[in-house]
């Protein structure tokens, strides 16, 4: 198995990314006055990037998020993540792949969030996002019913 380390990366480039979230008061981090942390920012991003079926690889990698800060089900969501796109469960054997498939996608899905911030006008990113969310829901919902 190969090594990992105690924490998720991201690209140095994205730390600006990130703070930009904190435009927007859904996603805003804590300490800049709003509820989010750095590992919900993070988790946000992994799954607004696997949504819109894109990672993209990290070029110069910084600490992020502890390992020891996540919660059973990030945990688990980032595992299922890492199964889906391999097709096979052994992944799970290789953490240091599940984490770096996740980093990926979280990579660019931060850079679509931040594409998002910057065309909506203001109040419209919400809506934005709701209407995806609620397009999500009800797909899901549908493919359970049947």
């Amino acid at each position: 198995m190969s090594s990992i380390s105690d924490r998720l990366y991201i690209d140095k480039k994205d730390r600006p990314r990130y703070d930009k979230l904190n435009e927007i008061d859904i996603l805003r981090f804590k300490d800049k006055g709003g509820t989010r942390t750095r590992r919900e920012q993070f988790l946000i991003a992994l799954s607004y990037g696997f949504k819109n079926k894109r990672k993209q690889k990290i070029k110069s990698r910084e600490g992020f998020v502890l390992y020891k800060d996540l919660h059973p089900e990030d945990n688990s969501l980032i595992k299922c993540i890492a199964i889906y796109e391999e097709g096979d469960e052994n992944i799970l054997s290789d953490l240091k792949k599940v984490y770096t498939i996740a980093e990926e996608y979280a990579h660019a899905g931060i850079m679509l969030l931040c594409e998002l911030i910057d065309s909506a006008s203001h109040g419209t990113f919400e809506r934005r996002i709701e209407k995806e969310l609620f397009e999500l829901y009800k797909n899901f919902k549908k493919g359970h019913n049947e």
